[in-house]
């Protein structure tokens, strides 16, 4: 699996998603990747 560099711009809301995942950053980012992919198939 390649990896790609995150860039968030707005700090505030970077701030947000950190407090309210439950496990580590890639685990949730990939959740997110899966829900938005299966919405748009």
């Amino acid at each position: 699996m390649k990896k790609y560099l995150l860039l968030i711009e707005d700090e505030k809301i970077w701030e947000k998603f950190k407090e309210l995942i439950d496990r580590d950053i890639n685990t949730e980012i990939m959740e997110l990747i899966k829900k938005r992919v299966e919405k748009n198939d």
